[in-house]
């Protein structure tokens, strides 16, 4: 009989060292762990209608990533680790709720208008998270003006 995969784990070290600074302190401060289950959330059923697959989901202290790596590290798929991982800290901030994200559809917008001055507490869930991602490509990518930008945006980045 074939051992069976498991589908629970946290962080490995290597992933939280190429996280951009700041945020695994952040992390650390809310008293996150967090813990990515690499099997869909049950609701990822039902947001696949919207989104025309089975998404990644973070809920409360869990990344919910079908199929997930043992690692992200070395990998583009830690720009989007990061994005979830904004998710997490926004849950354990209070700034996100399964109802608030569900109830206020300023959650689900995913753009921002890069000509704009960004206020933190003035953007959605996906925004938040998605300028979470945008900073972590910026600073692999070299793009040192637009990080810095994002930084003065990002509390913990700051």
């Amino acid at each position: 009989m074939a051992a069976r995969a498991v589908s629970q784990r946290r962080l490995t070290g290597a992933e939280w060292a190429e996280l951009s600074p700041g945020l695994g302190g952040a992390l650390s401060a809310a008293g996150v762990t967090p813990v990515i289950e690499a099997r869909p959330h049950p609701a990822a059923y039902l947001a696949r209608f919207r989104f025309g697959s089975v998404p990644i989901m973070a809920v409360g202290r869990t990344i919910w990533w079908p199929n997930a790596r043992p690692s992200f590290a070395g990998t583009p798929h830690m720009a989007v680790l990061q994005h979830e991982l904004q998710h997490l800290l926004d849950f354990a901030e209070r700034r996100l709720s399964i109802a608030g994200y569900l109830l206020l559809p300023h959650n689900w917008t995913y753009r921002w208008d890069p000509d704009r001055p960004l206020r933190w507490d003035r953007l959605g869930a996906e925004q938040r998270a998605s300028i979470a991602e945008a900073l972590w490509r910026a600073d692999r990518l070299g793009s040192t003006a637009e990080a810095d930008r994002l930084r003065r945006v990002i509390p913990w980045a700051s």
